[in-house]
């Protein structure tokens, strides 16, 4: 109802926003936070940072992997999405590959197996491209070790 009355039904809004905010990003940065020493910010303060200085300029650089790690964590939670798009995203413009492929397998006539798995592994390619590509910064951030 809430997509609706917001006008988000078959939108790239409905099926990427609702999961910005999650519980692993509140705890993996809540994490981080709380390893931040308040003499880093008191000693900013002594220099004559402003507070949004100091977010700018220390925080998110410290944030960095964090921000990859939870980035990848929430891409490949979304991607594997099946009940939510199946719910917004009625349009064959917003259909995602994993309603494509359920699609595939509930015709009438014999499925062409070789086409249902054929699409899966082109689906799964996105999500193995993301995780290459970040694959350290996950590590990093989930295991909060130092960047050289």
């Amino acid at each position: 109802m809430l997509m609706s009355h917001l006008g988000w039904v078959n939108t790239y809004y409905a099926l990427t926003i609702p999961f910005f905010a999650s519980a692993t990003g509140t705890l993996l940065f809540r994490q981080l936070y709380m390893m931040i020493p308040t003499s880093l910010a008191d000693a900013s303060l002594v220099d004559g940072v402003k507070p949004l200085q100091f977010l700018w300029y220390i925080v998110v650089p410290i944030s960095k992997t964090n921000i990859s790690a939870l980035f990848l964590i929430e891409f490949i939670y979304i991607w594997n999405q099946y009940l939510w798009p199946l719910i917004v995203a009625n349009a064959e413009a917003t259909r995602v590959i994993q309603i494509g492929l359920k699609q595939l397998i509930d015709t009438d006539a014999a499925v062409d197996w070789n086409i249902v798995m054929s699409g899966a592994v082109l689906g799964m390619i996105p999500p193995l491209i993301i995780l290459i590509l970040f694959q350290s910064s996950l590590i990093k951030g989930l295991s909060l070790a130092e960047e050289k």
